[in-house]
């Protein structure tokens, strides 16, 4: 067996933003800073809770444990704005868009037709609810589910609302919306992650036009589904939960990779293509006569967190976005949880041999953006989590407008509840349900 020198927890990007950032907790005018944001948890928590480290969680086997905590030890990542917080966030920014778009952004399907075709238009009482299908990365067509307020306007804020992961591949955009006679594993799947809220009809009822979409391998854009087109829905609404869970662990275990490889031929991701359909629903609200599109934002759990980075990152269309429990440092997952935290869709071609993967989310700054998380999420490490949001502050500090941005971390696990909910809609009150942009 191979041996390997620990990673030196003194090189993690937890301990230098502590060593960095205690002269600036003492200096008053940071302290008057943290005291006024209204979003902002205190930053004497999060600089105790940089140095709290669990046990390992989940392994993907002794030797290569021990040479990917090597290889990530040894990376300095001169490149990522968190670790050499000397260089400028202006000029950094700027080129790790670059990079980002080049990983992220599938060639020639930015602002290509999406042909929108109405397939169902159904009147809820407080909201209408449409079914359109939609072309997102070309040539690929999927149905979205568009729910849009009846408050009298003529024009609404729009919000893309990104599906979760969890256990069930089976539905995606589904999980973000109650149907009468649907499987009661997916109203207990909703209750667990989402307080039993359906986002796609509360949001509607807040007074936003809102979206979602199947993410590829979700749903209906499964292999499974596709060959199973006309009897789809049925069958996985008779399923059992076990059923259910263990088809969708098999769609995860046997599609996922190969897709990967599928996409990886080309050099793309499965981050690429998620990513740019995502960007692709934004183009195709931007068609919409009843979309103010100067107030468009997005917001997502989980899975959904992680394309809300990517998404607030790479559109300048969107103009604020909430994540939710995906805000962490590598330093948060490598020694401790790769294999039930890092999906495919978390890898972004070869952008962590340079960059954290908390670099993605800074890139949205100054724009309004809430980050979310929770002290009991068991995903990443709390240390990590910590890191990753003084990360996302000193980021807002030096694009000039701290104001914009939301840091919160609840004593809550991995989910989005009532309270993390309201904290959202009251964030997009502030920056998306008004005409006036925000300061950038």
């Amino acid at each position: 067996m191979s041996a390997f020198p620990p990673s030196p927890l003194s090189n993690t990007l937890a301990d230098r933003i502590t060593e960095n950032r205690v002269d600036h907790l003492a200096s008053p005018s940071i302290s008057r800073l943290a005291s006024s944001q209204p979003f902002w948890s205190p930053e004497k928590e999060l600089l105790e809770k940089c140095q709290e480290k669990w046990q390992r969680r989940s392994s993907v086997g002794v030797d290569l444990d021990r040479f990917i905590s090597n290889q990530h030890a040894q990376r300095q990542k001169t490149n990522s704005w968190h670790h050499d917080p000397t260089l400028s966030f202006q000029e950094w920014r700027q080129g790790f868009l670059n990079r980002l778009q080049d990983s992220l952004i599938v060639p020639g399907a930015r602002n290509s037709a999406v042909d929108p075709v109405l397939k169902s238009r159904i009147d809820r009482g407080d909201f209408i609810e449409e079914h359109v299908e939609i072309t997102l990365t070309p040539p690929f067509r999927a149905k979205a589910l568009v729910t849009i307020p009846k408050n009298g306007a003529s024009q609404h804020p729009a919000l893309v609302l990104l599906h979760s992961l969890g256990s069930l591949t089976l539905y995606g955009k589904e999980k973000l919306l109650h149907r009468p006679g649907e499987p009661s594993y997916l109203s207990e799947y909703r209750r667990q992650l989402y307080a039993g809220r359906s986002l796609l009809a509360d949001f509607a009822r807040s007074g936003y036009l809102c979206i979602a979409i199947d993410a590829f391998g979700f749903g209906e854009r499964t292999q499974w589904a596709s060959r199973n087109s006309e009897t789809f829905d049925k069958e996985r609404s008779r399923l059992t939960l076990d059923e259910a869970e263990e088809l969708s662990f098999k769609i995860i275990r046997e599609e996922s990779e190969r897709n990967a490889r599928a996409l990886g031929s080309v050099g793309l991701s499965l981050a690429a293509l998620t990513a740019t359909d995502d960007v692709r629903t934004v183009d195709y609200l931007n068609t919409r006569a009843d979309v103010d599109s100067s107030r468009i934002g997005c917001t997502g759990l989980s899975f959904g967190s992680f394309r809300a980075n990517y998404l607030a990152a790479l559109d300048d269309r969107v103009h604020a976005a909430a994540s939710v429990c995906w805000i962490s440092s590598l330093d948060g997952i490598v020694d401790y949880n790769i294999p039930l935290s890092l999906g495919f869709f978390a890898i972004p071609g070869e952008l962590y041999r340079h960059f954290d993967m908390i670099d993605i989310p800074t890139a949205a700054a100054p724009k309004p953006f809430l980050a979310i998380s929770g002290w009991k999420d068991v995903l990443m490490e709390p240390r990590g989590t910590a890191a990753a949001h003084l990360s996302l502050r000193r980021a807002w500090e030096a694009a000039g407008h701290p104001e914009n941005l939301g840091s919160l971390i609840f004593d809550a696990e991995h989910e989005f509840n009532l309270e993390m909910q309201q904290t959202t809609l009251d964030f997009f009150k502030r920056f998306l349900s008004r005409k006036e942009a925000p300061k950038l």
